[in-house]
């Protein structure tokens, strides 16, 4: 885009108004002949004005280069300039000193292919630029899948534009500031003062009235926290919730796990810690050795019959709604711990329609194809002591497996079909075995990868 200096300074936003209505997402580059110093000019005239009031109005952003981009006989400015509009890549913009006119070619990039940096502690998200950014993101529901592999990364992406526009939408909360009483400020600042004095003069006198003063402060706080402490004992009552505040801290209970006793080394560092608890996972849950070659040979005819007999893609299960994946959200607590993904039930009852659409989409294609994506089937294994076992034992722990929670969606709703698939073909009795629905959908999902 080029205004000309001769044009009118009042009326050249309009030509910008008439592209920006054209689409949400929009990158105007080219020469404004607009001075301001808000993208690095000595002063403001009244096209830089203009468009610097236009820009705040409209909610668009200026892309400007440190450097500038036209050079006059005894001047330089930066009039070489980029306005973007919902675009949230990364970018690098450079005037490039190669001057073949007055004017520098300026160098935009952006980078598309980014991880936004987490945000670590306590953070706030506005749940309505939560959505706002999953819905200026790709729209994944247009997808094509031919393959398992092509299910992955259907996956992949949907977990990933979750947690980008999660972390894009939070902010971290500020530690509230310690309360000081007014009298330990006060001798802070007096210990402070003579403490100064003492290292200028090296007075012992100095030195003798600042361990007095040490003293008077440790006291006074001892007697503040005490007076404190009987006064909160004494507000405490069950009728305003005050005693449940009180005591719900001393009933949390929190183990750090100590250093291991491995079968050959000493497990000490979290890593080693991890490892340690990993080989005795693994030697405690080893199958069985119960072997009847006659049973596995019947077994194994009976798999390899079924599994040349069925079809490679599963049609026989009606496919889901978005009513029927929006109710079983509703039905998600809150306070549930996330998987490996980091994605929380919070997250998944705050996801717009169009999210909603694409786990219908991702749920239809596991049961076309018969596979279970391999990143919802990870989980997170956190060890729990076992109540009155040697803390130093890695046996003395027991394992608790957080699965994604989007996972766990996926698998209420195949199992339901499962159930009514089995019941109506009579493929399984109730009476004949006993298995939990929870097995029950394992079972079946292992006969069909089997493939």
């Amino acid at each position: 885009m080029y205004v000309p200096p001769s044009s009118d300074s009042s009326m050249f936003t309009f030509d910008i108004e008439n592209i920006i209505q054209l689409g949400l997402n929009h990158i105007i580059c080219g020469d404004f002949n607009a001075h301001h110093t808000s993208w690095g000019c000595n002063s403001n005239s009244h096209r830089g004005t203009t468009l610097f009031h236009f820009v705040n109005a409209a909610g668009l952003e200026i892309l400007a280069p440190s450097t500038p981009t036209r050079f006059g006989p005894f001047s330089s400015s930066t009039i070489d300039l980029a306005i973007v509009r919902e675009f949230l890549y990364p970018y690098e913009i450079h005037s490039l000193p190669e001057l073949s006119s007055d004017h520098n070619p300026v160098l935009l990039n952006f980078y598309f292919k980014y991880t936004i940096p987490s945000i670590n502690g306590k953070t706030k998200t506005n749940w309505n630029k939560f959505r706002n950014n999953i819905n200026l993101a790709e729209n994944l529901n247009n997808s094509i899948i031919n393959s398992p592999s092509d299910l992955e990364n259907l996956v992949e992406k949907f977990e990933t534009i979750i947690l980008d526009a999660k972390i894009a939408a939070s902010n971290p909360i500020p530690n509230s500031q310690t309360y000081i009483d007014p009298r330990i400020r006060e001798l802070n600042n007096e210990r402070n003062f003579v403490r100064k004095s003492f290292q200028r003069n090296r007075d012992p006198v100095l030195r003798a009235i600042l361990n007095k003063l040490n003293k008077k402060i440790n006291k006074l706080n001892d007697k503040i926290e005490t007076d404190n402490y009987i006064k909160t004992l004494t507000d405490v009552n069950t009728d305003d919730g005050t005693f449940w505040n009180f005591t719900q801290p001393f009933k949390r209970k929190k183990h750090t796990i100590p250093t291991l006793l491995g079968p050959t080394s000493i497990a000490q560092t979290n890593i080693e810690k991890a490892n340690c608890l990993a080989e005795s996972l693994e030697n405690q849950f080893q199958l069985n050795d119960l072997h009847h070659n006659d049973t596995e040979a019947i077994v194994q005819e009976s798999v390899e019959k079924f599994l040349n007999s069925s079809p490679n893609s599963h049609t026989d299960f009606p496919p889901p709604h978005n009513d029927e994946i929006i109710k079983c959200i509703k039905n998600l607590k809150k306070n549930k711990a996330p998987g490996y993904d980091g994605i929380s039930n919070k997250i998944i009852l705050n996801l717009p329609i169009n999210c909603i659409t694409t786990l219908r989409l991702i749920i239809e294609n596991i049961m076309k194809f018969g596979y279970f994506p391999t990143r919802w089937k990870t989980a997170t294994v956190i060890p729990i002591l076992k109540p009155g076992k040697d803390p130093t034992d890695p046996v003395s722990y027991r394992p608790i497996s957080l699965l994604p929670s989007i996972s766990k969606i996926a698998e209420h709703l195949i199992l339901s079909r499962l159930n009514d698939h089995l019941e109506d073909n009579k493929i399984l009795l109730r009476a004949s075995i006993a298995v939990s629905s929870a097995n029950m959908l394992r079972i079946d999902w292992n006969c069909l990868e089997c493939r």
